[in-house]
């Protein structure tokens, strides 16, 4: 489990979950879909203001609440921009807890604040 943390239980994320998180300084949203959870930052990067975990899933994608854009939970990638590339998280299961690296993917080349 080297550089990961234990963020939630399995239990508070059921299949087709989702759940906000506080980590690192920042909020990250959970998502738990066909057998596999995402770890994304929650905020868009489009207005810095709408919250991820409101938006629509889209496959393997979350739709942006206020206008759409939708990012790719495994990569971070817009598709509208890549200057709106947001950043994801690595997530491993460790018996009941669901954990997430602290160092972050980054899904393009915009580095973003958390």
């Amino acid at each position: 489990m080297d550089g990961y943390s234990a963020v939630a239980k399995v239990a508070d994320v059921p299949s087709g979950g989702r759940k906000r998180i506080e980590f690192d300084g920042g909020r990250v949203s959970l998502f738990h879909i066909e057998d596999e959870y995402f770890a994304i930052l929650d905020t868009c990067p489009h207005k810095s203001t709408a919250p991820l975990i409101r938006g629509t899933l889209d496959g393997l994608g979350i739709k942006c609440p206020n206008h759409g854009y939708r990012f790719d939970l495994k990569t971070g990638e817009c598709n509208i921009s890549a200057q709106f590339n947001t950043q994801v998280y690595s997530v491993i299961i460790e018996g009941d807890d669901i954990c997430i690296r602290a160092e972050k993917k980054l899904g393009g080349q915009r580095p973003q604040e958390i």
